[in-house]
C-alpha cells in the first residue's frame, strides 16, 4: 500500500509542480500585460494634455466682412496626435483583453492546484486512517482469548480483502480523476494554442491586408491564402477533438454496421495494411455507455498498433456468448514488453483502456504471439 501511496502521491506532486510552474509563467505574463498598460495609460494621458493645448491654440475668429463661415480646421501636428492616440487606445484594448484572459486562466490553475493538494490531504487521511485500523486489529489479536482467535482471524482476513478492494477501487478513480484533469489541460491548451492564438493572429493579417489591398493587392492576396490556410488548419483541429470527444458518434447504429464502418474506414486509412475482419453470429448492441465506450477502446487499440507495432497484418474478431461482448485484435508487429503498464506513462491510451474497462465492469487481456494480442469483454447490458 505504501509503494501505491508513494506512486500517487509523486504523480500529485509532479502534476502540482507542472501547474505551479504554469501559474508563475503566466502570472509574469499578466504582469507584463499590466506595466505594458500602464506605460500606455501614461501615453495617451500625455498626448490628450498636448491634444488639448494644441486645440486651445486653435483661432477660432472669423473675418466679419466676409460672408463665408470658416468652421476652425485640424492642424497638422493635430492629426498626428490623434492618430497615435487612437492607436495607443487600440493597444490599450488589446492588453486588457490579454489581462482579462490570463486572470480567468491562472484562476483555473489556482483551483487545480488546490484539487490536486486537497486529493494529497486526502491520500495522508486515508493512509493515516489505515495505519490506525492496522493497529488497532494488532492490539486486539494480541489480547483475544484463544479460543476466539481462529473467528477473529477470519473476520480480519475478510476486512483485510475489502480494505484491499476498496484501495483498488480508490486507485482506479484516481487515475481516472487525473486522466480527466490531464485531458482539460490538453484540450484548454489546444483551444489556446492552435484556436485563440491562430484567430488573434489572424485578425492582424486581416488589419494589414486592409492596408495592401489598394496598394498592394499582391500582398494583400498572400496574406489572405496565408488566412485561409491557418482556417483550415483549425477547422482540422477542431474535428480531431470533436472525433476524440465522440461528438459524431451515432449510438442507434447497430454493432455490426457501426463496426463494419469502423473497419472500413481504417482500411481506408491505412492502405499498406492487411485487416482480416470475423464476427461470430447474432450480436447484441449494448447499452449507450458501454457502446460509446467500445467505439473510444476501438480508436484507443489500432491507434497504438498503428504508432507502435510497425505491423503489416490485424485480425480483429467479435463473438457473444452469455450476454458477453468479447473482442480481439491481433497484429504480427514488433510485440509489447512485459512490462507495459509500469513503463507507460499514466495517461496513454493502455492507462485510459484499463480505467475505461474498469467503469463498465470489463476485462482487458494483452500478450505477445508473434505481435500483440488484445482481448477485452463487458456484459452488453
Amino acid at each position: 500500500m505504501k509503494k501505491e501511496y508513494s506512486t500517487v502521491s509523486n504523480v500529485i506532486e509532479e502534476m502540482t509542480t507542472y501547474f505551479s510552474k504554469l501559474n508563475n509563467e503566466h502570472q509574469e505574463k499578466l504582469q507584463n500585460y499590466k506595466a505594458k498598460l500602464f506605460e500606455i495609460n501614461i501615453k495617451l494621458d500625455e498626448l490628450v494634455k498636448t491634444q488639448n493645448v494644441y486645440s486651445l491654440n486653435v483661432d477660432y475668429r472669423r473675418n466679419i466682412f466676409s460672408p463665408i463661415n470658416f468652421e476652425p480646421e485640424e492642424s497638422e501636428k493635430e492629426a498626428e496626435i490623434r492618430n497615435q492616440i487612437s492607436s495607443l487606445q487600440a493597444q490599450r484594448d488589446k492588453y486588457e483583453y490579454a489581462i482579462s484572459e490570463e486572470s480567468i486562466y491562472i484562476k483555473s490553475i489556482d483551483k487545480r492546484i488546490k484539487n490536486l493538494n486537497d486529493s494529497k490531504n486526502a491520500l495522508s487521511s486515508i493512509m493515516k486512517e489505515l495505519d490506525k485500523q492496522r493497529e488497532l486489529v494488532h492490539q486486539k489479536d494480541v489480547i483475544i482469548e484463544a479460543d476466539k482467535l481462529k473467528e477473529q482471524k477470519r473476520q480480519l482476513e475478510l476486512k483485510t480483502n475489502d480494505l484491499k478492494d476498496e484501495e483498488k477501487v480508490k486507485k482506479h478513480l484516481e487515475n481516472i480523476l487525473m486522466i480527466s484533469n490531464y485531458d482539460d489541460t490538453y484540450l484548454s491548451t489546444m483551444l489556446d494554442k492552435k484556436i485563440r492564438n491562430v484567430i488573434e493572429e489572424n485578425n492582424l493579417k486581416l488589419d494589414n491586408a486592409k492596408g495592401y489591398i489598394y496598394g498592394t493587392p499582391g500582398r494583400s492576396k498572400v496574406i489572405l491564402d496565408e488566412i485561409t490556410a491557418s482556417q483550415k488548419n483549425m477547422l482540422q483541429v477542431i474535428g480531431n477533438q470533436l472525433d476524440k470527444m465522440n461528438y459524431d458518434f451515432d449510438d442507434e447504429l447497430p454493432i455490426k454496421d457501426m463496426l463494419k464502418d469502423f473497419i472500413d474506414e481504417e482500411k481506408a486509412k491505412h492502405r499498406n495494411i492487411n485487416y482480416d475482419y470475423s464476427m461470430d453470429g447474432a450480436i447484441h448492441t449494448p447499452y449507450y455507455t458501454r457502446y460509446i465506450t467500445l467505439n473510444t477502446l476501438l480508436n484507443i487499440f489500432f491507434d497504438n498498433i498503428y504508432k507502435h507495432s510497425k505491423a503489416s497484418d490485424i485480425s480483429f474478431k467479435v463473438r457473444e456468448e452469455e450476454n458477453t461482448l468479447f473482442f480481439e485484435i491481433k497484429d504480427n508487429g514488433i510485440g509489447i514488453p512485459e512490462d507495459y503498464l509500469e513503463k507507460t506513462q499514466w495517461y496513454s491510451g493502455i492507462k485510459r483502456a484499463k480505467e475505461l474497462l474498469f467503469m463498465i465492469s470489463g476485462k482487458l487481456e494483452i500478450k505477445n504471439d508473434n505481435g500483440t494480442i488484445v482481448k477485452f469483454s463487458f456484459k452488453y447490458e
